[in-house]
């Protein structure tokens, strides 16, 4: 007599707590076992590529950074009055075909979002397909994740034109920017203080970005 197989639902952290601060935990999962967890799960989980992904706490001065970046990427993007919108990490990234879904640090989106969809099919007002910049800011703990896998699957996002990677270590700037030929991109790496970083008309010195930020921690 053949015995059915049984489902076995990956088994998550059940806090923050058992991780380090910024380390990152992989859990093989499917696409929508990952929604359901996504559903009970109270800390937040990210997907890519059959795994579930898990990151300890940020530091303080990784949220810093982030607040500084919010700050200087919304004053630039509302004087501008273009229709761009700069969003928070609650908000998520859709990867297509459902490679992966990601919280960046910071995005921006021209115009209106289109949203992705639920497990049901439905439209999600918290999940977002069509950013033009997204921002991520690097750790040791997610610096190859956010650099390897992740940087490739954000270059899938047909609407997405500049990915900056912001190091809270060193002062460094990765930005990876659409080249006018297909699936082409062109990175550049920027490491002192008198360096300005361009994303499209947006150019964003690295002197306000570590202006009191105390590196290293």
């Amino acid at each position: 007599m053949l015995m059915e197989a049984v489902a076995v639902v990956p088994k998550l952290p059940e806090t923050l707590d058992e991780l380090e601060d910024e380390e990152i935990l992989r859990i093989p999962a499917t696409w929508d076992e990952y929604l359901d967890l996504l559903e009970t799960t109270p800390y937040t989980i990210q997907f890519l590529e059959d795994e579930i992904i898990i990151m300890g706490q940020a530091t303080d001065t990784h949220e810093l950074l982030v607040a500084r970046l919010i700050k200087l990427f919304a004053i630039y993007f509302d004087d501008l009055d273009s229709g761009h919108r700069v969003l928070g990490s609650n908000v998520r990234i859709v990867i297509p075909d459902q490679k992966g879904d990601f919280n960046a640090d910071l995005s921006v989106v021209r115009g209106k979002s289109e949203y992705g969809p639920t497990k049901k099919g439905r439209d999600s007002s918290v999940r977002i397909k069509n950013p033009e910049i997204v921002v991520e800011v690097l750790s040791k703990g997610t610096r190859q994740f956010d650099l390897g896998g992740k940087l490739l699957a954000y270059q899938d996002i047909p609407s997405l034109q500049h990915i900056l990677l912001v190091d809270q270590q060193t002062v460094t700037a990765h930005i990876c920017s659409r080249t006018d030929r297909p699936n082409q991109w062109l990175t550049t790496t920027y490491n002192a203080l008198t360096d300005v970083v361009p994303l499209g008309s947006f150019a964003l010195p690295l002197t306000d970005v570590y202006r009191k930020i105390e590196l290293g921690v």
